[in-house]
């Protein structure tokens, strides 16, 4: 039934939208946004959905979002200077991606759970090159100079 006349039309709450949202703790994110169903009676809440960006306590991640968790591609910068750049699943690496850590030794190559596992290389902090496969974050039988 359309509203009477001179009476006001609130209007509908988006279902979805981009923007910037500063968190009480002064963590921030910009980016896309989806509403969505969080109870069984319909209670919703706003979720970083699509591409954007996190920035909490020196820490910044970069990338695709789905109901509030990493997913997709992004990159990961930590407070202590490590950095990840690759696939997520579920806010854990997973699939092909690369990592450096401080002190700029690095592997890149397939993750699972948040681990190294799979074919993969790792270069130490002299630049040797080790590959071969990991096995849930360990490199038994890595060969040197292989890659």
């Amino acid at each position: 039934m359309p509203p009477k006349k001179g009476q006001a039309v609130e209007p509908e709450e988006p279902e979805e939208g981009s923007g910037t949202y500063v968190f009480e703790d002064g963590s921030k994110y910009e980016g896309a946004w989806i509403m969505h169903a969080v109870t069984e009676g319909g209670d919703k809440a706003i979720m970083r959905h699509g591409q954007g960006k996190m920035a909490e306590n020196g820490n910044v991640y970069d990338g695709e979002w789905h109901y509030d968790t990493m997913q997709g591609n992004g990159a990961f910068r930590f407070e202590n200077g490590s950095a990840y750049d690759g696939q997520w699943l579920q806010n854990k690496f997973e699939g092909k991606g690369a990592f450096t850590w401080p002190d700029g030794s690095a592997y890149e190559g397939c993750w699972r759970a948040g681990v190294m596992h799979g074919e993969g290389t790792y270069t130490d902090v002299e630049g040797r090159a080790w590959h071969g496969k990991f096995y849930n974050g360990t490199g038994p039988g890595l060969k040197l100079g292989c890659a």
